[in-house]
Formats: structure tokens, C-alpha cells, sequence
């Protein structure tokens, strides 16, 4: 995956952006599931695992 390179403005408004929808999307999670913040946290951590896999998977293969 390409690191194209942003200006500080437009990564503050990707990352807030991001946010806002990871964020809407547990909310979600959490009315239809009626889900615990705990639950919400370890899904989380394991999306945020994931990537950290991914990331090092990438840096290895390069």
C-alpha cells in the first residue's frame, strides 16, 4: 500500500473524520447489540492487531 504524504491540515481532518465514523459505528454496534463498552473495546484492540499485523507484514515484505 502506497504512504502518500498529506499536509498536517488535511491528516488532522482525515484522522477527525475517522473518527467520527469508527466512533458512529460502535454506537451502532452498541443499539443493536445492546454490547457492553468492554465489548466495543476488545473489538478494538483487535481491529487495532490487525493492522499492526498488516503494518509489520508490509514492512517485512519490502
Amino acid at each position: 500500500m502506497s504512504n502518500p504524504k498529506f499536509a498536517e491540515d488535511e491528516l488532522n481532518q482525515i484522522c477527525e473524520d475517522a473518527f467520527v465514523n469508527v466512533k458512529e459505528a460502535c454506537l451502532r454496534l452498541q443499539e443493536k447489540t445492546k454490547c457492553s463498552n468492554e465489548v466495543v473495546i476488545e473489538m478494538l484492540n483487535n481491529v487495532a492487531e490487525f493492522y499492526l499485523a498488516q503494518s509489520s507484514y508490509e514492512e517485512n515484505k519490502a
